[in-house]
């Protein structure tokens, strides 16, 4: 795939795609579809704040008219991601393939760690078109970028892992920073590190990361991972939120670096490194 070829792929929004992967999690789609019900303004953050402590549909959300709930639930699926396999770990991580509504394969992971703390890594694209030598993703086909409310449904389903949320978690706007995962721990931090690369689909991932907070997950833990993608990259550095970077170095000697990551030979490492520091 040439360069061209990779900056059309992931720039050029498909209609349909978007189409098939529209859920509640879709906030511009679900304020939509209640404005259309005559509901008032505030309802769709009233949904979002009872998907962010962890309910695992509308049915749980017992503040919302039992009609209200009975027609979301016919009229707005509430996740486009379906779960094809969850594989556990004796340390407690848990690694998620799922399959988006047209059939994209996607990973995310929660891991566990002694101190207390658990984290999520979670994809930005299925497949990923800058084909670095040593990672399974960069074989597989690239299909396309994931959409906002693919990347947080993501976070949501190890949200969900904590079992049904209390009425009075969804009342509070920050409620679910005071959530835990299944082994009783808060979920504090986030890293772009799965499937994809991120500065490929950073329109995307920044307004996911603008959601994060709501479930716990500050800009301050949130780092967004890149093989060294500068357009990406100023884009980050242009927005207000406090997030990390993170950069996937694997050789500094450039002939090497190149071997490993045909993306050197578009960018050398010493320009990603001058707009990292810019």
């Amino acid at each position: 795939m040439s360069w061209t070829e990779v900056m059309a792929a992931t720039i050029t929004p498909s209609r349909d795609l978007a189409a098939a992967g529209e859920t509640a999690m879709d906030l511009q789609l679900l304020e939509q579809t209640l404005a259309n019900r005559g509901e008032p303004a505030f309802r769709a953050r009233q949904i979002w704040r009872w998907a962010a402590a962890g309910a695992r549909g509308f049915d749980e959300m017992t503040d919302l008219p039992t009609g209200l709930r009975d027609a979301l639930a016919g009229e707005v699926p509430f996740s486009s991601l379906t779960l094809r396999r969850e594989a556990h770990a004796r340390d407690g991580t848990v690694k998620a393939l799922f399959a988006t509504a047209d059939e994209r394969p996607l990973e995310a992971v929660l891991m566990r760690y002694r101190d207390g703390r658990s984290s999520i890594c979670v994809s930005s694209q299925s497949g990923c078109p800058l084909t670095c030598t040593f990672c399974a993703t960069g074989r597989m086909s690239f299909a396309r970028n994931l959409s906002v409310s693919e990347i947080v449904e993501q976070a949501l389903h190890f949200r969900r892992m904590e079992g049904p949320p209390r009425a009075r978690a969804a009342s509070r706007t920050n409620g679910a920073s005071r959530r835990s995962n299944g082994a009783g721990r808060p979920i504090t931090n986030c890293v772009f590190m799965g499937m994809g690369e991120p500065m490929l689909n950073i329109e995307n991932v920044l307004a996911a990361c603008e959601r994060l907070p709501d479930l716990g997950i500050t800009h301050r833990r949130t780092a967004i991972s890149t093989v060294g993608w500068i357009p990406g990259i100023e884009r980050l550095a242009e927005q207000d939120m406090p997030l990390r970077l993170a950069l996937s170095l694997h050789a500094a000697d450039e002939a090497l670096r190149s071997q490993l990551m045909p993306v050197n030979d578009r960018y050398p490492l010493a320009d990603v490194i001058d707009a990292c520091r810019a």
